[in-house]
């Protein structure tokens, strides 16, 4: 019997084609992997944006005041009473927290409440306006702003009603005419 040696080289391409395949699919799995963290990290600064804002937001509507109309109360004190109801959804507000801005001509007329500012409730309202204390968003009041003898002159007074650590309105008051209970809104 004849042994038969073969000495002949052969190329076998099978090997070379594996690994070559092998590190185009390690290299689609990085791939995926960062595309997949930027995408979640896109997300998740898209989702705090959003919670902040939704925050600022809840916290800036947490209290906000309608003005529903107002009148001149000219009984000699000049004082302005605006009909005022707290906005939908808003939390029961102390009247120490309201702060009442006029701008009388070039100089501001600052109002803090409790001291500038009286709020009743409108179902109770007789000749005197005594403070409520604290105001729910289910009744109107009547806010009497006083001590305002410096807007006398203005026909057109603008009114900035805050309240602390929540929202703030803006309305201006159009005043033509000066007689006791005469619409200043």
């Amino acid at each position: 019997m004849k042994v038969n040696n073969n000495t002949e080289i052969k190329q076998d391409n099978y090997a070379a084609i594996g690994i070559g395949a092998m590190i185009v699919f390690i290299s689609l799995i990085l791939v995926a992997a960062v595309a997949s963290a930027v995408i979640i990290q896109t997300a998740e600064k898209l989702q705090q944006n959003a919670q902040k804002t939704g925050d600022d937001t809840a916290s800036e509507l947490r209290a906000k005041i309608n003005v529903l109309g107002g009148y001149l109360d000219d009984q000699g004190n000049d004082n302005y009473v605006l009909l005022v109801k707290l906005a939908a959804g808003s939390e029961d507000v102390p009247t120490t927290d309201i702060i009442v801005q006029m701008q009388c001509g070039t100089t501001p007329n600052n109002q803090l409440g409790g001291v500038g500012v009286a709020i009743e409730d409108m179902d109770t309202i007789d000749d005197g306006i005594t403070d409520v204390g604290t105001m729910t968003a289910d009744t109107g009041y009547a806010m009497e702003i006083t001590g305002a003898a410096a807007c006398n002159a203005e026909e057109s007074i603008p009114v900035f009603i805050h309240i602390k650590g929540a929202g703030s309105t803006y309305e201006v008051l159009q005043i033509d005419d000066r007689t006791d209970g005469a619409p200043i809104i």
